[in-house]
C-alpha cells in the first residue's frame, strides 16, 4: 500500500490549473475541434467530436440544427463539468447530401463487381475526398440512398475529410456510390 505523505502546501499546481480563479482552483475542461450535431433542441444540443467520436452535451442551443458541422472551442460548465457551452464559434456549416441523376462511374462499377452484396469498398479520389462503394440487393437501392441522406456517418465522414458536398449515385443493379467531393 502506498501513501501520500505530502501536505497541500507541498503540492504545486500543474500548468493546466495554475492561475485560474474558479472556486476549486482548477481550470474547467476545454475542447476544440470539429463537432457533428447529433441532436438539437431549444434548450440543449448533443455534439459528437468528428475525430474522436466523444459525445458532448451543450447546456444551451446557440442556433445549431441536426447535421450541422461546428468548428468551435467548448468549455465545461462548473462545478461538475458534465455539460459544456460554446466559448468560441469559428464556423458552422451544413454539408449538402444530394442524389445525382448520373449513374456510378466506370471505376465505381468495376470496384462493385469485385465486392460481394452487402459489402463496401473505398476508392481514394485524386485530390481531396473519397468514394464509398456499396453493394446492396437491387430492391434496396432506393431505400439505401434515402437512408444515406439522414445517416450521421455520411456527415461525419464528410467533415473528417474536409469536403464541401456529398453526392450519391445509384444503379438498379445494386450499386450505391457515396462521393465525398471538395
Amino acid at each position: 500500500m502506498t501513501t501520500d505523505s505530502g501536505t497541500d502546501e507541498d503540492r504545486q499546481p500543474d500548468s493546466a490549473t495554475a492561475g485560474d480563479d474558479t472556486d476549486t482552483g482548477e481550470r474547467p475542461e476545454r475542447r476544440s475541434g470539429s463537432f457533428y450535431v447529433k441532436h438539437a433542441a431549444d434548450g440543449s444540443v448533443t455534439l459528437q467530436e468528428v475525430e474522436t467520436a466523444q459525445i458532448v452535451t451543450l447546456t444551451e442551443n446557440p442556433g445549431f440544427e441536426k447535421h450541422d458541422i461546428v468548428e468551435a472551442s467548448l468549455v465545461a460548465q462548473q462545478p461538475m463539468e458534465l455539460s459544456y457551452r460554446v466559448e468560441e464559434l469559428r464556423d458552422r456549416y451544413t454539408i449538402p447530401v444530394e442524389t445525382s441523376p448520373e449513374p456510378p462511374t466506370r471505376q465505381v462499377r468495376a470496384c462493385a463487381r469485385e465486392i460481394a452484396e452487402t459489402e463496401a469498398a473505398t476508392i481514394e479520389r485524386a485530390g481531396e475526398g473519397q468514394i464509398h462503394v456499396l453493394r446492396v440487393p437491387p430492391a434496396e437501392v432506393d431505400r439505401t440512398a434515402d437512408q444515406l441522406h439522414d445517416d450521421e456517418m455520411t456527415y461525419k465522414t464528410a467533415a473528417r475529410h474536409g469536403v464541401s458536398r456529398v453526392e450519391i449515385r445509384t444503379d438498379a443493379s445494386g450499386i450505391v456510390s457515396v462521393r465525398y467531393l471538395p
